[in-house]
């Protein structure tokens, strides 16, 4: 049974990394192939300026096969630039529409009524 994406964004992956049950569950579950987790670049930039994390201690979170990190790049850009609130954020709310996925955050309150699904943690 394959369960619907779920997206990270900061503050869940920063959660990740103080190895929250929930987010190691959601990992876990990926690793089997039930779920496919989405993690924004900017979502990982904005974690990453508050963990100050090296590339190998990333590398175990974003490089297995049921992870996508996602690019930032002009088309995505363009596209939440008329959102409001962070650019992190904005980023987060663009894959889970694109994925019809869930938004895990720790941080419910920074996602507008209409930002998608959201799974506070």
């Amino acid at each position: 049974m394959t369960l619907r994406p779920v997206v990270f964004d900061h503050t869940a992956l920063i959660a990740l990394f103080d190895a929250h049950p929930v987010l190691l569950g959601l990992r876990q579950q990926a690793d089997r192939g039930e779920r496919t987790l989405v993690m924004p670049a900017a979502a990982v930039a904005e974690a990453n300026h508050v963990l100050g994390a090296s590339h190998n201690a990333w590398s175990a979170l974003l490089y297995p096969v049921d992870v996508t990190v996602t690019p930032l790049d002009s088309s995505q850009a363009i596209d939440t630039g008329h959102m409001p609130g962070a650019l992190a954020v904005r980023h987060v709310i663009h894959e889970v529409r694109a994925v019809s996925g869930i938004i895990v955050t720790r941080a419910p309150w920074q996602y507008p009524p209409d930002a998608g699904p959201t799974r506070p943690v």
